[in-house]
């Protein structure tokens, strides 16, 4: 009997993982849910791996976006092809465009009206333009990412053009740009000021934003703006 699994990948442990199982269960309830935390200096998918190596065909993989597969777009490809070959199913919800299904369709329309020599060149061919697809998936995900965060350093720096221009006492600091960034943030998503989530949440899905931050500094600065 086919089976449906939703993979979902961060390197946080939860908040990422919450909007992404949502994301996957409001379409396919009944998904087998499989998560993976990864890091920049872990870039092994071991349980996607290990999830791929049992998957069988009629079998579905559904997963939130492209860019859940990993940055390197050779890898992702390989994956794809993986699948595709051996009659799985993927599902990118955020990119239903890159759905195997669409991939099989257009090569099964196009060796309908071709010899079976040519059919491992078009497929070839087509997959070289599902890498060029994937390439510019992926740089639209990291160059969204790098707006997010410019959209905080300029928050920052027009905080101190303002102070500035307000008129800045003699002898007190300019509070640095990661203490701005980071209390931004933990007014944005923490239970105590705008958001829903507690400490540890607050603290994970601010690394998946900004990178390391240490429990230290993340209570170092949520005091900071409870007295300030």
């Amino acid at each position: 009997m086919a089976k449906e699994f939703g993979y979902c990948s961060s390197g946080c442990t939860r908040p990422q993982f919450e909007k992404q199982i949502n994301n996957i269960n409001s379409r396919y309830p009944y998904a087998i849910i499989i998560k993976e935390v990864y890091s920049s200096k872990v870039s092994d998918r071991t349980e996607l791996n290990k999830l791929i190596s049992q998957l069988e065909r009629d079998d579905t993989l559904i997963i939130n976006s492209l860019d859940k597969l990993g940055r390197d777009p050779e890898v992702v490809l390989s994956y794809y092809k993986t699948l595709a070959q051996r009659g799985v199913k993927l599902i990118f919800i955020q990119q239903p465009y890159m759905n195997t299904e669409v991939f099989t369709s257009s090569f099964e329309d196009m060796i309908s009206r071709t010899t079976d020599a040519d059919k491992e060149i078009i497929r070839e061919s087509l997959y070289r333009l599902l890498l060029e697809q994937i390439k510019r998936i992926l740089e639209q995900s990291w160059e969204e990412l790098q707006q997010h965060r410019g959209k905080m350093r300029e928050s920052y720096e027009q905080a101190r053009r303002e102070a500035k221009e307000d008129g800045h006492q003699t002898g007190k600091k300019y509070e640095s740009r990661k203490s701005f960034m980071v209390k931004e943030l933990i007014k944005k998503y923490n239970q105590n000021y705008e958001g829903t989530m507690n400490d540890v949440q607050t603290m994970e899905q601010i690394r998946n934003d900004m990178g390391t931050l240490s429990r230290n500094t993340y209570y170092k600065y949520k005091k900071e703006l409870s007295v300030g």
